[in-house]
């Protein structure tokens, strides 16, 4: 049993994201990837605050909304490139006139403003503040770090629930935060986790349902502007072809998310 002095640093923890978010916030000029890294650290750090909701639960409203914004301020030149880099990958499994216009359709998704229509620095203001507000955290007993960790468990079990039920494109997207969340919070907080962390299927858990949701959002891309798909039949193609990679990716999601909560993770 653990006792109180070994209790998980939430504050120090909570300030190495942050801190980490700017590092690589500052170093998007030269560094492509480092957007991307840039806002893992954030969500990391959201899925620790949400731990400490047990013992600060106003500062986390706070902190939750303040990450929020600052995630819309960096999130349109990553998705961009994401979804560019999710087409190219559908499109390898695909043939001839599919796979044509998948190509299409990531070349004209990387031919759209990305990096610079990023506000570099109204997202370091934002990322300041959120550090700001990680500094001030009270410290969190044992006992709290155990009831956050068990409070993001239920709230994966249940969206994943809700997922399975509904199987509407919001109820997915809403899953697929709580699963990475789940992730973030068990790989941060390591032997102060709650329950078996069961890493390697949480992340492949995150990685499919994070393939679905491109999926889902090139569909609506090529539905509200098919000639990024090139010309006469070719949006129907690439429309077929990701509906079809959506399905495979959700069965496999669904099958892998009933194993990982039936073991308690």
């Amino acid at each position: 049993m653990r006792s109180p002095e070994t209790a998980f640093d939430l504050r120090a923890a909570l300030s190495d994201e942050l801190r980490a978010a700017i590092t690589e916030l500052d170093a998007c000029a030269q560094d492509a990837s480092a957007l991307h890294r840039c806002r893992v650290h954030v969500k990391r750090a959201r899925a620790l605050a949400r731990v400490g909701r047990v013992c600060a639960p106003g500062l986390s409203t706070v902190f939750n909304d303040t990450a929020r914004g600052v995630m819309r301020t960096i999130g349109h030149a990553r998705e961009t490139s994401a979804l560019a880099e999710a087409a190219h990958k559908i499109g390898g499994r695909a043939r001839g006139k599919t796979a044509a216009a998948l190509k299409t359709l990531a070349q004209g998704l990387e031919a759209e403003p990305g990096a610079a229509a990023l506000n570099i620095e109204g997202a370091r203001v934002g990322l300041k503040d959120l550090l700001a507000l990680a500094q001030v955290w009270p410290e969190a007993s044992a006992r709290q770090i155990k009831r956050g960790g068990e409070r993001i468990i239920r709230r994966a079990r249940r969206a994943y629930k809700i997922a399975q039920a509904e199987a509407d494109a919001a109820c997915r997207h809403a899953w697929r935060k709580c699963e990475k969340e789940r992730l973030f919070a068990a790989t941060l907080l390591n032997g102060a986790w709650p329950a078996p962390r069961r890493r390697k299927a949480g992340e492949r858990l995150a990685e499919l349902l994070g393939r679905e949701r491109d999926a889902t959002l090139l569909l609506e891309r090529v539905a509200a502007a098919p000639g990024l798909a090139g010309e006469g039949k070719a949006s129907q193609r690439a429309a077929k072809a990701l509906r079809d990679a959506r399905q495979r990716l959700a069965r496999r999601a669904d099958a892998l998310g009933a194993q990982l909560h039936t073991g308690g993770a």
